[in-house]
């Protein structure tokens, strides 16, 4: 169970408003004024930008004033400016946007308008990859503007879609936006807060809702952060809880607590270039997280004297975090009821600024500072100014102290912003991937499968059978060409296990084998389960049997080197009423091929081919009679050698 935790701080504004002042003369004293500065930005240049009344500054990394520019307008020093790209940046100064040019040249120009809606602005945001400005007006919504000054679109936190309302869903017609809008530059996504405790993400293209996820039962303060790596945080400061979610789906991926945080400010936290989000507490304890929820607490042992009130600030190298540790006179925590957390303190004695890598939990500088100015080694132009922990822990971080890392380019900036942008949990299966793996294996081969029958079905059903006649009939045809194909087999087998072999049983085993061949070509071709086989196909095999010419006599062409040309008589009065019995099982709708079949069978059994070798051509020349007179005899082993070879 998550506590509730309220916490009080009473604290003097911080001891840094120099003992230079005490020292002037007196008379002096009461003519010299004390400026506060906003909340600094540290460019890429190393500079430290701030605006104080009606000036705004650029400071070196020294303390020293680089340059300064005077605005019409007071600008408000609880937002720092925004580098909105091309030396130029915007400040929000009395409800105004204005946008203030480097200086060319040694040459200033004077501060311009940029945006001024009438009402109060929120805050805004620069998105230097789109070249636009969002801002959030109190009680209108979230606007869009490019560079010049010409509106996109305007956002507002209640909308419908498909008759379904988007957000605001308690209170519908008092609904507003009540956050500054918060830039994901990896994601490309806008971050705002509703005054019901809704977070809202928007593309920055338009107004497109990607996501709305409701934490008004948690508690209706938080802040956000963009991780830049995939995820974003939410901090509930009341509450010292650290939200992760996911910054495509916004799904809760973690939640961890930390110790009771400042509920005004500081409770924003950093993220460095290897992911790590840290965040400072009031006990004194620095918290990062890895990007997966792992907590380190630095240092381990905190004292008990000691508070973090202001946020982190990030290297130039990326890789090590700034932090500031007030030691307290008179620290006093207390729990009251196990749901508030009060801390008071008197005064502070002393601040220690360190260098902290989270990811390896070292601390690689630390340095403490009393109340004297002169051991932070600052240019006496911050004399002007009042210096709060914030204050000078920009410079500390401007100015390097004790950093042994390298500073990193902008292209070094910009390549590894986003190097964790892609989330590992987005995998759309949870469970068995080994199971996944073979369940996209089995649908692949049944769409295989389904893919080959389709094409079977659509080469069977052009075949000529099928046209115009019922399914069933070539079935049936087909069965009883099998029936016919083994009852012919059965009968050669029969013939050829009885010991007297004739001519008689010869011709008839010759016919049975024509007749077989005959079946065969129908089933492998026009009854076949595939594409029909053209007839010129079918008749360019070689047959073993003879040629017949449709005479008295067959002929067998062999090769004209080793064997002769026979001719032989033949018998024209060759019954086939056997073989005509056998064909009237055939069905009525193939009755003509059928004809046309067993006329050609007719004529081809009526002529035999016999392997006749002869040792040379020269016993071509022997008389005719010859060949006659060699009987009977001759003519049936002949004929048993040419079946032998068909077989």
């Amino acid at each position: 169970m998550v506590t509730c935790r309220f916490v009080f701080i009473f604290l003097p504004f911080f001891f840094f408003v120099f003992s230079a002042v005490s020292q002037l003369p007196d008379q002096n004293v009461e003519k010299k004024t004390v400026r506060i500065l906003s909340r600094t930005l540290i460019g890429d240049d190393g500079r430290v930008y701030a605006c104080s009344d009606n000036d705004f500054f650029s400071f070196e990394s020294n303390g020293s004033i680089a340059w300064s520019v005077h605005m019409n307008f007071k600008c408000n020093t609880d937002l720092s400016p925004v580098y909105s790209g091309l030396n130029q940046m915007l400040v929000l100064a009395e409800n105004r946007i204005l946008r203030v040019d480097f200086p060319r040249n040694g040459t200033k120009s004077e501060p311009e308008l940029f945006f001024d809606p009438g009402e109060p602005i929120l805050g805004f945001a620069v998105s230097i990859s789109s070249s636009s400005v969002y801002i959030t007006v109190k009680n209108h919504g979230l606007y869009a503007y490019n560079m010049l000054r010409q509106q996109l679109w305007i956002a507002e936190p209640k909308t419908e879609r498909f008759g379904y309302r988007l957000g605001c869903r308690k209170d519908y017609d008092n609904c507003t936006f009540d956050s500054p809008p918060v830039i994901d530059s990896c994601e490309g996504s806008i971050y705002i807060s509703n005054n019901e405790g809704e977070l809202y993400s928007l593309s920055l293209r338009g107004t497109y809702y990607q996501w709305i996820q409701d934490f008004s039962l948690v508690d209706r303060f938080f802040t956000v952060t963009p991780g830049n790596n995939g995820l974003v945080y939410v901090v509930f400061p009341r509450k010292s809880l650290v939200y992760a979610l996911d910054s495509f789906s916004g799904d809760i991926l973690w939640q961890k607590t930390v110790g009771p945080l400042a509920e005004t400010s500081g409770s924003d936290p950093v993220i460095d270039s290897n992911s790590w989000v840290s965040i400072g507490s009031l006990d004194g304890t620095l918290y990062s997280f890895s990007r997966i929820g792992e907590l380190y607490k630095i240092p381990k042992n905190t004292l008990t004297d000691s508070m973090i009130q202001i946020e982190p600030v990030l290297d130039c190298s990326g890789y090590a975090v700034y932090v500031s540790q007030t030691k307290l006179q008179g620290k006093i925590d207390r729990v009251v009821n196990e749901d508030y957390t009060y801390v008071s303190a008197k005064k502070p004695e002393t601040a220690v600024f360190s260098l902290v890598v989270p990811e390896t939990r070292s601390i690689h500088w630390s340095q403490s500072y009393s109340d004297q100015i002169e051991g932070l080694s600052l240019d006496e132009d911050l004399q002007h100014f009042v210096l709060d922990e914030r204050i000078v822990l920009a410079f500390v971080a401007a100015s390097n102290s004790g950093n042994p890392f390298r500073c990193r380019s902008k292209h070094e900036k910009l390549t590894s912003s986003c190097s964790f942008a892609e989330p590992e949990h987005l995998d759309i299966y949870i469970g068995n991937e080994r199971a996944i793996i073979w369940f996209i294996l089995l649908e692949f081969v049944i769409m295989i499968i389904f893919a080959a029958l389709v094409s079977f079905c659509f080469i069977f059903w052009k075949k000529k059978k099928l046209q115009g006649r019922p399914f069933s009939a070539f079935l049936d045809k087909r069965r009883l060409l099998h029936r016919k194909r083994r009852e012919i087999d059965r009968t050669i087998r029969k013939l050829q296990n009885e010991s007297t072999a004739d001519e008689f049983t010869v011709d008839q085993i010759g016919e049975l084998v024509q007749e077989r061949e005959n079946v065969k070509r129908k089933l492998s071709s026009t009854y076949s389960l595939g594409r029909d086989i053209e007839a010129s196909k079918s008749k360019s095999k070689d047959y073993v049997l003879p040629l017949y010419g449709g005479g008295s006599r067959s002929f067998s062409f062999r090769n004209r080197e080793n064997e002769s040309i026979t001719i032989f008589q033949t018998r024209h009065d060759v019954s086939s009423s056997e073989e005509s019995h056998r064909d009237q099982q055939y069905s009525d709708d193939d009755a003509a091929d059928d004809e046309h079949d067993e006329d050609n069978l007719d004529r081809k059994q009526k002529g035999k081919l016999f392997a006749h070798s002869e040792g040379s051509s020269n016993d071509g020349d022997d008389d005719e009679s010859c060949g006659i007179a060699s009987g009977r005899k001759r003519n049936i082993y002949l004929k048993k050698r040419s079946l032998s070879l068909t077989t």
